[in-house]
């Protein structure tokens, strides 16, 4: 489990509450709350 802010590396994100998928491109970026739902919860 990944909560948004942290910096889990590169890679697809999928929400827990609605499925949706954030892709972070460079290993240094945070993860931004689900734009779909504003979950923060989310699994690789």
């Amino acid at each position: 489990m990944v909560t948004a802010g942290e910096k889990p590396g590169t890679g697809f994100y999928f929400c827990v509450q609605c499925g949706r998928r954030v892709y972070l491109e460079i290993g240094t970026d945070r993860l931004p709350p689900c734009t779909k739902c504003a979950c923060t919860q989310f699994q690789k």
